[in-house]
Formats: structure tokens, sequence, C-alpha cells
């Protein structure tokens, strides 16, 4: 036999097989628990929807979906750790804006996200809410804006780290208003809460699901919601574009991501299942309490999304010069 025709068709025939392999094994997938990397601390927005969409697969898949709080350096720590496991669909991350769009801050990451993740679902996104301590002597964003160019660089923010969405949020601001204030960033949005409950900082631009039961119990005073439109879970708080910044908007969005290499089967399954979760009947009660528009939605438009994302947060960044090497 023609030596040049053996080898092709031992080519194919390997080929065949590890393809063979690869659709075996997304079939039998998941048969054991899967580990849930949230790279943030417990009871963050994304603690709280990871947790939620855990829940759904764990009884979808009918095995243990294990959420493991890895916070630092505004999700990359975990977000690595995940980067860096086997891509056998076993180990996903809750991806953020700071994950995926905002990590050029981080000039010294040990990993590319854009190389070493594939993101296979967008869960949702929601507002932040413009929050500060009840001894500002602000009622509303008109009032707080008045203070803040009063007093540039008097005024301190905190954050859930460089690059998080309730840092960017607040640097967007500091930019389309023209005010100045002070980032103090922290190792998660809850640290960052008690300071600002305590009056260590005077204001924060968090998470609307995150922050609503301190706004209701009137430990830290609402002024301003960062979406287009007014949210139907606190319809008398204004927009910052109806309060006096026109051009401003932001929300903040979460993803579900593996490891590149992860078979496409299990990809596709991924996308398709947390597709259903997101869009279930059971969960929309829950979504409108917490806040959440529901995304969803292929992994072409999640694709899409995120390289949108990624260059108008790039753009920021370098507007305002922001970096972060912790």
């Amino acid at each position: 036999m023609n030596p040049r025709f053996m080898l092709l068709a031992s080519l194919l025939a390997s080929l065949g097989l590890s393809t063979l392999a690869t659709v075996s094994h997304a079939e039998t997938w998941p048969s054991k628990p899967i580990r849930f990397v949230v790279p943030f601390t417990a009871g963050g927005a994304a603690d709280i929807l990871g947790r939620i969409v855990g829940q759904q697969l764990s009884i979808k898949y009918g095995q243990p979906v294990l959420v493991d709080n890895r916070p630092g350096a505004s999700g990359h720590v975990g977000a690595e750790t995940v980067a860096k496991s086997a891509p056998d669909g076993y180990t996903i991350v809750l991806g953020t804006t700071g994950v995926h769009a905002a990590y050029s801050m981080y000039p010294k990451l040990n990993y590319d996200p854009s190389k070493a993740l594939q993101v296979v679902s967008i869960i949702g996104e929601f507002p932040n809410l413009l929050v500060v301590n009840p001894s500002v002597p602000a009622n509303n964003m008109r009032e707080f804006l008045a203070l803040a160019k009063a007093k540039p660089g008097e005024l301190f923010f905190g954050s859930a780290g460089n690059g998080s969405s309730t840092h960017l949020s607040a640097e967007l601001l500091k930019q389309v208003a023209g005010i100045n204030m002070k980032h103090v960033p922290y190792r998660g949005s809850s640290a960052a809460m008690n300071d600002l409950m305590g009056g260590q900082i005077q204001l924060m631009v968090e998470n609307l699901p995150a922050v609503l039961p301190m706004v209701q119990s009137g430990r830290v005073r609402a002024l301003a919601i960062t979406s287009k439109t007014r949210s139907d879970v606190m319809p008398s708080i204004p927009t910052v574009a109806e309060s006096g910044v026109p051009e401003y908007q932001f929300t903040a969005w979460f993803t579900v991501a593996v490891p590149v290499g992860t078979p496409p089967a299990i990809a596709k399954k991924l996308n398709a299942d947390i597709d259903a979760i997101v869009h279930s009947p059971e969960l929309a009660a829950k979504w409108k309490e917490l806040g959440v528009n529901p995304i969803g939605g292929s992994l072409e438009a999640d694709t899409a999304f995120i390289a949108s994302e990624k260059k108008k947060f790039t753009a920021l960044i370098q507007e305002a010069r922001l970096t972060a090497d912790d």
C-alpha cells in the first residue's frame, strides 16, 4: 500500500477517534460535581447571581455545583485559577466586566482573559446605585454634584476592587460629570459597604442587588441609579442621566465562562441550559426583586457583546489613565 495513503488513513482514523472521544465525553457530562468559582467575596452581587445559577444547574444536571469564592484583583485571582484548569467542563467561573473587558488595568496578569477564557453565557445585567453615607449633606444627585464640585478630591468612593463594575461606574461618572473623587479599592464590596456605613468613605456606586437591603434599612441613602431608565425595584430613585448628567449610563453584567479548549459540545450545552435557566418563569420574580435583566443568548451574540464592551472600557481606562498592579 502507498505509504502516503497509509499515513493519511492513520491520521483520519486518529481524528475520528478523537472526535468520537470528545462527543462521548460531552454526552456523559456532567458525571461528577462541578466547581463554580465566584471570584469575589460572599454576599456581593456576583455571589448572589452565582449561587442562584449554580443551584439551578445542580437541579438540572443532578450533580452538585459547588460555589468556590476566590476573591482578589477584581476577580482575576479566581478567573486565572479557572483559566489554568483542565478544559473539561468541570471548572467554570462567574465572569464580570473587570475580568472580560477591563483587564488592561492589570499589566502584570499571568494570563490573558481573552485567550484563556471562553464566555458561554451572559447571565444578566443590572444597574448600579449611587449611595452615600447619611451624614453626607446631599439629598439628591444634583446636590451631590454641587458638593463634589465644591470639594474636589475630598470625597472618597469605595469599590469591590480596581476594575470592578463598582469602580468603573464611578470612574465613568467622574469623567462625564467633570468631578474629582478619590478611589478606595477594597477586597470585595462587603468590606467597602461596611466602611461606607461606618463613615470612613462617603459613597459607593454599588450593584443594585447587593445594596438594596442597606437602602431599605436606611443605613445608606440612594441618590440615583445608573441605568438608562428607572428601575421597577426603586421607581422613586431617578437616573443619573435625568439628574444633571444626561450622557451617563452604566450597567454591570455577569457571565459564565470556561477554560479555552473546553469541548464545543459542552460549551453549547452550558450556553443552552443557562439561557433556559435565566429565562425560566420560576426565576422571573427573583430577577425582578433583584433588579436583574436576564440576557442569555447565543455563543455568537456573547462573543460580539464582550468584544464591544472590551473596546469601550479599554478606551475609558486609557483616557482616565487607570492602572492597578495588585
